[in-house]
């Protein structure tokens, strides 16, 4: 586990998944780093450390696999989400469902604002799919989509009742001679959120590292580097505005434990 701890005091996230920081998971984690946030970040190849979870702020799995979190840590997160914590899932082959079918029938179901399929949800787009906010959502209005991002793919998500709708995904149609693009009938559900007891908890469908996240990882006009420590990342500046803007979505609706 890599700890990172900013000089003054922060919110303090628990990130878990996307391979390592020198692979997936080094978007994510360097924006965190960038933005001062006191993180505890856990490689997919590791077990979930027996830490008292009670001193997080905002829980990110991100393609990390079912089977390193024991079944009473499965239970203990639902617990402390309930208490006031916040839970970010972001997709990828070993969120949601997946591959093989990863959270389906676990407690960590019963706190997300979606239903797992006891079935793989993954889906690719060759040609990309659109993301466009909601109408229905001021946070998801509040950033500029004038030019918005293609992704790659997405798990498919099914929202609970009662659960809000931030971004919806429309897939792209190219045809050539004569060029055309079109976008489909059909759109999904792309980012929810849903009060549990008195935390929170969102579900992304897509990623936030490639290949899901497809060309949104350049979206901007400009390019922002950002480093932590020999690591550095180049990015659009929209791309690190959702970013940030979707961590504190996520702190700000749950309650501080600590």
């Amino acid at each position: 586990m890599k700890r990172t701890l900013p000089e003054q005091p922060s919110h303090r996230i628990l990130y878990a998944g996307d391979d390592d920081v020198d692979r997936a998971g080094v978007y994510l984690s360097t924006i965190l780093y960038a933005e001062g946030y006191a993180l505890d970040y856990v490689p997919s190849t590791e077990r979930f450390p027996a830490l008292p979870f009670g001193a997080y702020d905002l829980f990110i799995l991100s393609d990390y696999p079912r089977r390193q979190l024991a079944p009473e840590q499965l239970s203990a997160l639902k617990d402390v989400v309930t208490a006031g914590a916040s839970l970010l899932m972001i997709g990828g082959w070993e969120s949601f469902a997946g591959l093989g079918r990863e959270y389906c029938g676990t407690p960590l179901e019963s706190v997300l604002p979606t239903t797992i399929p006891a079935v793989d949800d993954r889906r690719n787009f060759a040609q990309g799919c659109l993301v466009t906010p909601h109408a229905g959502s001021p946070w998801a209005q509040a950033m500029p989509w004038e030019r918005p991002p293609i992704i790659g793919g997405f798990n498919e998500l099914h929202p609970k009742l009662g659960a809000k709708l931030h971004l919806v995904g429309r897939g792209l149609e190219i045809q050539s001679a004569p060029f055309a693009a079109t976008l489909s009938h059909q759109s999904y559900p792309l980012l929810l959120s849903m009060n549990m007891g008195n935390g929170f908890s969102a579900a992304l469908a897509f990623d936030l590292a490639p290949h899901w996240i497809g060309g949104m990882v350049d979206w901007g006009a400009e390019r922002v580097r950002l480093e932590w420590e020999d690591r550095f990342i180049e990015v659009g500046s929209l791309y690190r505005q959702f970013v940030r803007s979707l961590i504190l979505f996520c702190i700000s609706k749950g309650q501080r434990l600590t």
